[in-house]
């Protein structure tokens, strides 16, 4: 995180100028494309730039830590991370796959290699990040959401280590934290691709590793949430085949169900009916019978009902 935020710093330019001069980022643009058959290097656009400071916090970090380091400890994930939201920040992009982005701006230094400075170290790097992840499978805009959650992990380990016991807002910053975590645990196109899955995964690793340590040594950092496990492309496809099978068994039941209750209350409302007929009828019968034998006569008993 403190390398992240150490070049960022440095980046403080405008993606969409057209007039970008990398003379005035001196610092950045050690790893940007040769001209004049490598005599000259330059950056000429903001894409170069950016993929030039990308290259040099690697190499610098390789330089400082050694490979297995960096390999170890996720540097590798979170710097491309930093590349893509970056990259995210220009208003037109035409490039979408980081993986077309490494094949038009990374792969031309290559042939010029052996000029750099620090021609080994940037030989190496390319190898952890073909290890680390797919580079083919990596959507720029979708990395770019994913740096949110790093750059929340990063202020509660900065904040914790500056602070210490004076760091209050611990709690609600680990709560944005994972609020954000969720958001991506919940997103499908994030958590079914493997590469991502793999950032979340670190970034779910060390943030309990944060919570083990400054759990400890910063007072407001005593009861920070957990998070929920990181869902897999299974638990989604569970959850939709659940609902298939409510959506499909729902109106079966339906279709069962209302022509049974009709006829029962069909059958209910008929029954009543005879018998309200019935009791007229019988009402009926009597009355003629009493009205006639007063009258002296004799009658047939007369039934509506046939």
């Amino acid at each position: 995180c403190g390398a992240i935020d150490k070049i960022d710093g440095k980046f403080s330019l405008n993606p969409d100028d057209s007039e970008l001069n990398s003379d005035d980022y001196m610092a950045l643009n050690q790893y940007c494309p040769f001209m004049d058959n490598g005599s000259k290097q330059k950056c000429s656009s903001y894409e170069e730039l950016v993929i030039s400071a990308f290259i040099t916090l690697l190499v610098s970090f390789i330089s400082s830590n050694g490979n297995e380091y960096l390999d170890s400890d996720n540097f590798a994930e979170y710097t491309i991370l930093w590349l893509c939201y970056q990259l995210n920040q220009k208003t037109k992009i035409s490039i979408d796959n980081l993986n077309e982005f490494y094949n038009t701006y990374i792969k031309g230094i290559e042939k010029y290699s052996d000029k750099l400075e620090d021609a080994e170290t940037y030989n190496s790097y390319k190898d952890i990040i073909n290890k680390k992840i797919d580079l083919k499978n990596i959507d720029i805009k979708e990395m770019s959401e994913i740096y949110g959650a790093l750059e929340k992990l990063c202020k509660l380990h900065t904040e914790c280590d500056e602070k210490n016991n004076n760091y209050t807002s611990c709690s609600k910053d680990a709560q944005d934290f994972v609020s954000e975590f969720q958001k991506l645990n919940d997103n499908r196109s994030i958590t079914g691709n493997d590469s991502y899955r793999k950032i979340l995964s670190s970034l779910f690793n060390d943030y309990y590793n944060f919570k083990n340590d400054c759990g400890g040594k910063c007072s407001g950092c005593n009861d920070i949430p957990t998070l929920s496990a990181i869902k897999t492309p299974q638990s989604f496809e569970h959850a939709s085949s659940s609902s298939s099978i409510a959506s499909t068994l729902i109106p079966v039941l339906l279709a069962f169900t209302i022509p049974f209750f009709l006829g029962v209350a069909y059958k209910t409302i008929f029954k009543r009916k005879t018998k309200k007929n019935k009791e007229e009828n019988e009402s009926f019968e009597e009355s003629d019978y009493s009205r006639n034998r007063h009258n002296g006569g004799c009658v047939n008993k007369v039934s509506i009902w046939k």
